[in-house]
């Protein structure tokens, strides 16, 4: 491991160490699985907390619990849906912001009745570098992001998980179900329920980096560059069976391939 991630692993310890009674907000991903991990490390006590909600796919629950066993800690689930809020089912820009507002509050009332002083997020340098309305929202809760406040990029999250031995160090990013609902387009159950379906069975083709795209009754499929000949040629019909099965009636494959993030680039 290189001096730079070293030097920012100490500085991480440190800033963990000098926490009083925090909480974490667990994803299951592996940048609060890092946290988890340092937490560990540094000998924190800390409680961790998930939010169990539609927008959140069955395999990510499924890790969520497994890693928390792989690191001998107890996950506090709260089951909570977004999809209750209106504001949040408009679907415009500021989807995430009242997203992470409802569930950050929950989090934190929750965390106070466990006994903790802070919660914790996995944010991370390069999550500045999108379009990220939610970070405002757990600003303005005081919600701690060691990760960013140590100087981790994503690469360092991934380099240091490497090092504690993670199963998931390098897991691909996930966002939430409903961020492959265009914005403008209500975010209802079912939408969610027809993305789901549609990108397990495609990870059932044997593709990996992908995302299903909703544009009303249109799927707009993005794969891994490397992948999309294979998508668009022996794979083609597979794909097309698969989504329209999942409730689409259009299949399209976007010739751009996949990039974090597309839904934001007229924002």
């Amino acid at each position: 491991m290189n001096t730079s991630i070293k030097y920012k692993e100490d500085k991480l310890i440190k800033f963990l160490q000098a926490l009083p009674a925090p909480a974490l907000a667990f994803s299951g991903g592996v940048d609060s699985a890092l946290l988890l991990a340092a937490c560990k490390e540094a000998n924190v006590p800390v409680k961790v907390i998930t939010c169990s909600t539609p927008l959140v796919p069955a395999f990510e629950k499924e890790d969520t619990v497994h890693l928390a066993e792989e690191l001998d800690f107890e996950v506090n689930f709260l089951q909570l849906n977004p999809l209750e809020l209106p504001e949040f089912c408009l679907n415009d820009s500021k989807r995430c912001y009242h997203c992470k507002k409802f569930l950050f509050t929950a989090m934190q009332e929750k965390a106070k009745s466990l006994g903790c002083t802070c919660l914790l997020d996995g944010a991370n340098l390069d999550d500045l570098g999108d379009y990220r309305p939610g970070m405002q929202a757990t600003k303005e809760l005081k919600v701690l992001s060691p990760l960013l406040e140590c100087g981790f990029t994503k690469a360092d999250v991934r380099a240091l998980a490497e090092k504690y031995k993670l199963s998931i160090a390098n897991k691909p990013a996930y966002a939430c179900l409903a961020s492959r609902i265009a914005y403008g387009e209500a975010v209802t159950l079912e939408k969610l329920a027809s993305v789901e379906k549609a990108e397990d069975a495609l990870k059932a083709l044997g593709l990996h980096d992908v995302r299903v795209r909703c544009h009303n009754n249109l799927a707009r499929v993005e794969v891994a560059q490397s992948e999309i000949e294979l998508a668009t040629t022996k794979l083609r019909q597979q794909i097309i069976s698969a989504v329209k099965e999942a409730g689409f009636t259009y299949v399209t494959i976007d010739l751009e391939g996949f990039r974090s993030g597309s839904m934001n680039i007229n924002l």
